[in-house]
């Protein structure tokens, strides 16, 4: 974080943006109503810096800072919506650099959120998708597959949602969804508290043995710099048992370091790949030129690197749900030049392509930080398609909802859903679970998919500038 900030001061320096200062030889008449200086200064901040470092920056109006009494309503002057949808400001700086590591206030489970009967109701149920051992959602005894459609006894709907699911403290009630699709409530309701937490991305790895297949497997649900040495230690346990395939599970990774998905590209693609692009970059104008007088043509270009947990593999399967995106795309769709099949099985990503950085006021007085989207990734092919999220090789709706006593199987079962249908691509042969269970189930409608992430972050490709 030093060198990132220092990377900001010397670029400011250099760009001259003295915005604070420009207009303290005009004379304008009195404001009736001010502006506390202190709010002026924020906004000064927030101003100069999205100026200086967006993507979007030639869609920033021309603003007087000083007149504005809101410093959120600032910020969103100077976004540009029509394209971003993730840059954000806060006003407490440490908690996002809590969260960038894995640290937040949590329940320690992800869900999904889905109307019960799109077709008759508002109401809205929830799936439990993961839960992460030693949580407080583990010690309540919640598994992947629970259905909860209560929250301190008040039904979920379509209008209650956000303010139920976002508390601290509360109680779940859960139910079995009928094949009439109604709820019969499940005793005893459970009561979670939402507690610090760090997250370990790594959720579930495995080496699966299948028809005469060695086929590494590994859920991980966000990309943390703090956790690079895991994610090797997993990849030198499947180099080390002869991995033949490898199914890379990122239905619930939302985004994170570049640093930390260029490790996990760098493990998995061909050994002879080392040392070639796999990202390229893009600023606006003005860091352009900056970051290419400082660091040189190859400014805005990161190479796959040699790596002892290399697989040296040439395919590869990704799970995917909408969840999937920013960090995680860039996975996907970084390899793909450099394999000979990504066969991706599940949902169309999310569709972000975009990174951004932390920059916190110099003010330590102030708590305040922006999290602007500064660059557009690219693949070596120029191959993406910006409109929309990656679309499924294998299309396939993560849960499709069963029937009344009918299992969704845990993460790493040979019989859940999705990996089954990697196992069956991979061998020819289809789990016999799954096969059953495929032919009894139904669907219902998801909720809005941005219904079930309350953060923007979740949705972040962390980067960083040149040092």
């Amino acid at each position: 974080m030093k060198n990132l900030k220092f990377t900001i001061v010397a670029l400011f320096a250099v760009l001259s943006l003295n915005f604070l200062s420009c207009s303290d030889d005009d004379s304008p008449k009195p404001d009736p109503n001010p502006v506390p200086v202190e709010v002026q200064n924020i906004n000064g901040f927030v101003y100069e810096y999205m100026k200086a470092y967006y993507y979007w920056e030639d869609k920033i109006p021309n603003i007087d800072y000083k007149r504005e009494p809101d410093t959120y309503d600032l910020f969103e002057k100077c976004t540009y919506r029509a394209e971003d949808r993730w840059s954000f400001l806060t006003d407490d700086y440490q908690g996002l650099i809590d969260m960038l590591g894995g640290v937040s206030k949590s329940t320690g489970y992800g869900y999904r959120l889905y109307y019960r009967d799109e077709n008759t109701s508002n109401e809205v149920i929830g799936f439990i998708e993961y839960v992460e051992p030693g949580s407080p959602g583990a010690e309540a005894g919640l598994k992947r597959g629970d259905i909860f459609y209560k929250i301190d006894d008040k039904v979920i709907t379509d209008q209650n949602y956000q303010d139920l699911i976002y508390r601290d403290n509360f109680k779940l009630t859960l139910g079995t969804l009928n094949n009439d699709l109604t709820i019969t409530e499940r005793s005893p309701s459970i009561n979670i508290e939402a507690v610090v937490w760090q997250s370990n991305p790594i959720l579930y790895s495995d080496v699966i043995e299948y028809e005469g297949h060695k086929i590494g497997y590994l859920v991980y649900t966000s990309f943390i710099d703090d956790y690079n040495d895991e994610l090797q230690t997993v990849f030198a346990e499947f180099k080390a048992q002869g991995v033949d395939n490898l199914v890379l599970d990122l239905r619930y990774n939302s985004g994170g370091a570049v640093s930390s998905a260029i490790l996990m590209s760098s493990m998995i693609a061909p050994s002879g790949k080392a040392g070639e692009v796999l990202l390229r970059t893009s600023y606006n104008p003005a860091l352009t030129s900056y970051l290419q007088g400082e660091y040189g043509d190859d400014f805005n270009i990161d190479r796959l690197q040699q790596n002892v947990s290399n697989l040296n593999l040439s395919k590869m399967y990704v799970l995917t749900t909408y969840k999937t995106a920013s960090a995680s795309e860039m996975v996907i769709y970084g390899l793909e030049p450099h394999l000979d099949e990504v066969i991706q099985i599940g949902e169309q990503t999310h569709g972000k392509y975009y990174g951004s950085i932390t920059i916190s006021d110099p003010d330590e007085k102030h708590n305040w930080a922006i999290q602007p989207i500064v660059m557009r990734a690219e693949n070596i092919d120029n191959s993406i398609d910006y409109t929309q999220g990656l679309l499924p090789d294998v299309p396939k709706k993560d849960f499709k909802v069963a029937f009344q006593g009918q299992e969704i199987y845990p993460l790493g079962d040979i019989n859940e859903d999705f990996l089954a249908a990697a196992l069956t691509d991979i061998t020819g042969v289809a789990p016999q679970g799954a096969v059953l269970k495929a032919a009894r189930e139904i669907d219902v409608r998801p909720l809005n998919a941005e219904a079930s992430l309350a953060h923007p972050l979740k949705y972040d490709m962390q980067y960083e500038l040149k040092k």
